[in-house]
């Protein structure tokens, strides 16, 4: 990976801008729950007319990586816009929310049968209002012998089904719903050293780290409050996001992660690195 070739591109509405092109910086949030994220962008120097076209709900897209490696890291829909001068320059400071929030927010009213099972019930749920499905795997498979009655908001109602009834994980991630164990993740294959894009301590040092099985280890200067929970940051890296799996060896870290939350930082001088929350498997 060109590390150095820092390359991103920003939809707003009919309209997409190559970072080459136009300055922009962006902040995009990731988190292991069902919370629709909202991401941040600032933008400079559009012009008068372009500023003038900017509405609420307009289509907001953001790819970013590496010259040979750019995916996507936000889809969404504008939520706010504000215009400020200074100076020279015309900075337009936009907020996206991940564009489900239609789909979630709508309202249905349905009966299943007695001796529906969950996994019916969720799927037919998602599919009345076709919303894409990453992955549908229900730690338990409740099974409803009076049946159930479904009235009210779609994300609700699946909340209490897959959270609170079959104990399963309910994420939204780009236009997805992925529902599974939340004691495991999506395995992404990603391996972050020194070497691949991980961002050192102050009190590391660059060298190569052999990993030594799976067992995962941490300093205690890594550990949150709570303990439970390491940070690190890396180059940024759009195949990291919640809920995935993650390999890491460092000189403090070295094992297999569950990625809590994070989020994707980058303009074209300053900061471009993703920062994580992890949690040992």
């Amino acid at each position: 990976m060109n590390f150095w070739m820092r390359q991103a591109s920003i939809q707003i509405g009919s309209k997409r801008y190559s970072m080459d092109d136009l300055y922009f910086e962006f902040e995009v949030p990731f988190e292991d729950s069902d919370t629709l994220q909202t991401a941040t962008f600032k933008v400079y120097n559009l012009s008068e007319a372009t500023r003038k076209a900017i509405r609420r709900d307009d289509v907001v897209i953001l790819n970013a990586g590496y010259r040979d490696d750019i995916g996507v890291l936000f889809v969404g829909r504008l939520s706010s816009c504000k215009h400020e001068h200074s100076k020279a320059d015309w900075i337009t400071t936009i907020t996206a929310t991940a564009a489900m929030e239609a789909w979630l927010s709508k309202k249905v009213y349905k009966t299943y049968s007695a001796g529906s099972t969950a996994q019916d019930i969720v799927s037919d749920l998602l599919n009345i209002f076709g919303i894409e499905i990453g992955e549908l795997s229900l730690k338990v498979n409740k099974t409803y012998d009076r049946g159930l009655v479904c009235n009210g908001k779609v994300q609700e109602i699946l909340r209490r089904i897959v959270v609170d009834d079959c104990k399963s994980r309910f994420l939204i991630k780009n236009d997805v719903i992925i529902i599974n164990d939340p004691s495991t993740g999506q395995n992404n294959g990603v391996l972050l050293s020194p070497e691949s894009g991980l961002l050192l301590t102050s009190n590391e040092v660059q060298e190569t780290v052999i990993a030594a099985g799976t067992e995962s280890s941490a300093s205690e200067e890594q550990l949150n409050e709570d303990g439970n929970f390491v940070s690190c940051e890396c180059l940024l890296n759009y195949h990291i996001g919640a809920a995935e799996q993650i390999m890491v060896q460092s000189k403090t870290l070295n094992g297999k992660y569950l990625v809590a939350k994070g989020s994707h930082k980058g303009s074209p001088k300053g900061d471009w690195k993703t920062s994580l929350e992890l949690q040992a498997l």
